[in-house]
């Protein structure tokens, strides 16, 4: 039986909860956390939306997400944040496990909760992200409801890629993201489904283009290896079978990281989970189907009870 969270929360500087403000910082438990709010549109939040995002992927993914939600849900505020090892999140990283990260999200969320005088808040995470927030719902009761986006529960519940030898998954060290286009362009395109790569060649390369750029920096390695060794043997099925709050399971048909049937998985452990799939969409279903993806999540939450 895993325990719940104990997180203290602290006093917001500067900030009374109804300002947006981008790129800041808060310390928790040996880490420096990068975030960013948005307050609701109208003034007055209703609802806190929290993101968190996959392997060493960082905030700014969300931003075209978070311009389409919160145009249309006007009392909605969201929190952004990097993950130790993404974007500018500084230290923490010894001995970096999922629990520590969805602490990181439960501390950061609490802290936001009580400016905003809201009892609970939503969770949504991507991949690894999704791990992180089925930690985070087990443990915190203040999350109200979450959504599980192109994730697994692990353990024996996982289901791999075609061809993948489990075992050998499991145990395999870290490899780095390769350095040149062509084999960097080889390994990213596996994230996307069919549709999105005949119809947006030029947008995929441009991500290769960031994504070598970003893993070619000094410290790049260390930070991804130690996602990396948090999440490769990741067992959440003890979390999930925990998980009370109603919850969103979303993937793509075609998802070849994380394939669909894991979704499957995850509906079979968590008590009031509802599955919606995205056809001919692979793992990155911000950013192939925003317009699905926005209105997935925009009924779920309006559909839930206000915090």
């Amino acid at each position: 039986m895993h325990s719940g969270f104990e997180i203290e929360t602290v006093t917001l500087p500067r900030v009374d909860g109804s300002q947006s403000h981008s790129l800041s910082f808060i310390e928790h438990d040996g880490a420096k956390i990068a975030y960013d709010y948005e307050a609701a549109r109208s003034g007055v939040a209703t609802h806190l939306l929290v993101l968190v995002n996959g392997f060493v992927r960082p905030r700014a993914d969300f931003r075209a997400f978070r311009k389409r939600i919160h145009a249309q849900m006007p009392h909605l505020a969201s929190l952004a944040l990097d993950n130790r090892g993404a974007g500018d999140t500084e230290g923490g990283l010894e001995g970096l496990t999922v629990e520590t990260m969805a602490k990181d999200a439960a501390f950061l969320a609490k802290t936001y909760a009580s400016a905003l005088s809201l009892s609970g808040y939503h969770a949504l995470g991507i991949s690894m992200g999704g791990m992180i927030c089925q930690v985070w719902a087990a443990c915190d009761p203040c999350v109200s409801a979450v959504t599980l986006v192109s994730t697994t529960a692990g353990g024996n519940r996982r289901v791999w890629p075609a061809g993948t030898d489990e075992a050998k998954a499991r145990e395999k060290g870290f490899t780095s993201w390769p350095q040149d286009f062509e084999s960097m362009h080889k390994r990213m395109v596996r994230y996307f489904g069919s549709k999105f790569r005949k119809s947006s060649p030029l947008l995929i390369e441009m991500m290769v283009k960031n994504m070598l750029k970003s893993q070619g920096e000094g410290s790049a390695h260390s930070k991804a290896e130690a996602q990396y060794n948090a999440t490769v043997s990741f067992d959440g099925t003890g979390y999930a079978k925990r998980i009370v709050c109603p919850t969103l399971v979303l993937t793509g048909t075609e998802d070849e990281i994380i394939p669909k049937e894991n979704a499957d998985g995850l509906c079979s452990l968590i008590l009031h989970a509802k599955k919606v799939e995205l056809e001919a969409m692979g793992h990155l279903l911000l950013i192939e189907d925003p317009e699905n993806f926005v209105a997935s999540v925009r009924s779920f939450i309006e559909g839930q009870v206000v915090g």
